[in-house]
């Protein structure tokens, strides 16, 4: 939660002023909410240590850290590995690359596991919502395409 709230607040500090606003600016209210969001998570997580504290979690066994090093922190790698890989890239190569990372994390090995699938998982992904749906993706920084020139001519001739 605290990951979340300090990424909302970064783009929340992004929000422009008004210049003949008068009142309240629009950033006030997004940042006012990271702020709450922030102290109601560090109260819970301080409130939640102090429990196992009292109840001795920390003392005996590590197969929680374990677990917590071994796959939830891996996958949080992974989703926000997901997030940066689509501002450089747009959607279908990191949803690929990252659909292999994860399988490969629960352990998928081999050519089908770590290639096929997910290019084909992508490609399907891509083609209904990117093309016959017609979502827009932001654009990426290094590679930039628009997915009209792609998927124009099948939406007009399926009448999409």
């Amino acid at each position: 939660m605290l990951a979340c709230t300090a990424i909302f607040y970064m783009a929340a500090l992004e929000i422009e002023e008004d210049p003949f606003g008068v009142g309240m600016e629009p950033y006030v209210f997004p940042i006012a909410i990271c702020y709450v969001l922030g102290g109601i998570t560090l109260l819970l997580l301080a409130r939640s240590a102090v429990g196992a504290f009292r109840e001795g979690l920390f003392a005996g066994d590590l197969q929680e850290i374990r677990l917590f090093f071994g796959w939830v922190l891996p996958m949080a790698a992974i989703a926000f590995a997901y997030l940066g890989l689509i501002n450089l890239f747009q959607y279908l190569l990191p949803t690929i690359i990252i659909l292999a990372a994860t399988l490969a994390l629960f352990g998928n090995r081999g050519v089908k596991w770590l290639v096929t699938i997910p290019t084909i998982s992508g490609l399907v992904y891509y083609v209904t919502f990117f093309g016959v749906f017609r979502l827009l993706e932001p654009t990426g920084i290094l590679i930039e395409y628009d997915n009209f020139y792609i998927f124009g001519a099948m939406r007009k001739f399926i009448g999409v």
